[in-house]
């Protein structure tokens, strides 16, 4: 694969507030690559110097093989998704779309242009100003805006913003049909769930700085070194038959007992929650054993960020 996107030692700052500092990352073609850190780390500066929307104050960004700087006709080669919902709410979704075409693609073929993208992204609203859509239709229509000139490149910006449950699974699947249809994807979020199982190739920024980048399988196993801490729910009896199971396994680190006024949970620390949830539903189904529930409260993206670095 060729390096579509390669930025180079860049650093970006705002006055005393540095963004970015001597980031260097890399987005190979036909990739979707999975652009992970905590708010406020510098992945939308850092995307918007890969738009040639900001200039860098060191280092150098390419696409492409150019920069992006002033390059209208790189920039037509790109569609952006922004994180803000840069909509025109008078307006119906076809009429935005097409209003945009017009100014990428000859105007004759504008009105097709739009209806393709609008179907491709699976937005077939007649009569609807953008003002009465939803969440997941307007995410979807800035989708559409953004492939309307058939762009070989899509870079997201957090598009799963405020989504539910199903249209998060929507917004995956429109991304990876876009893929599948020979688009490089680079998108970005600070949650990890939703980036490792559709990316190809994923990268961690912290505080500006690149801190790995690979397959996810290879991210996930340095993610997964961070100490996990794992609440079980279970009556008081059936916590201290679970305890003297476990204390011997390997993969813990600790066990305490949590107790309020309204339950009594068992607090399990391991380094190792690949092997920690085959081990416990192990032990508890050879010992017949009751479990209420469980509950990871290590969710804490940025503590896992500050225990990386």
């Amino acid at each position: 694969m060729n390096e579509l996107i390669e930025l180079t030692n860049v650093s970006k700052a705002f006055g005393d507030v540095v963004a970015i500092s001597n980031l260097s990352m890399h987005v190979k073609t036909g990739s979707i690559t999975g652009f992970l850190g905590p708010n406020g780390s510098g992945k939308s500066t850092t995307l918007k110097c890969v738009m040639g929307e900001l200039y860098t104050d060191l280092g150098t960004v390419k696409v492409f093989g150019e920069s992006p700087i002033n390059n209208i006709r790189l920039k037509r080669r790109i569609g952006y998704v922004s994180e803000h919902d840069d909509l025109y709410p008078w307006m119906k979704g076809k009429q935005f779309v097409s209003s945009l075409a017009r100014l990428l693609v000859p105007r004759e073929e504008a009105e097709n242009a739009a209806k393709e993208a609008l179907k491709k992204v699976g937005l077939a609203v007649k009569g609807k100003k953008i003002r009465a859509y939803s969440k997941g239709m307007k995410q979807r229509l800035k989708v559409a805006a953004a492939i309307v000139h058939n762009p070989d490149l899509l870079i997201l910006d957090e598009p799963f913003g405020g989504l539910d449950p199903l249209g998060r699974r929507e917004m995956k699947r429109l991304v990876s049909e876009l893929n599948q249809d020979g688009v490089t994807v680079l998108i970005s979020s600070h949650i990890l769930y939703e980036l490792d199982q559709m990316s190809t190739r994923m990268i961690l920024i912290h505080r500006g700085q690149t801190l790995a980048e690979g397959a996810p399988s290879e991210i996930l196993e340095l993610i997964d070194q961070f100490p996990h801490q794992i609440l079980i729910h279970a009556p008081i009896d059936q916590l201290k038959n679970l305890s003297k199971l476990m204390i011997d396994e390997s993969i813990i680190s600790s066990l305490n007992y949590d107790m309020d006024k309204a339950a009594t949970n068992l607090v399990a620390i391991t380094n190792n929650p690949k092997e920690f949830y085959p081990t416990l539903t192990k032990l508890i189904s050879e010992n017949d054993l009751f479990i209420e529930h469980l509950e990871s409260t290590t969710d804490n993206i940025e503590a896992i960020f500050e225990f990386l670095t």
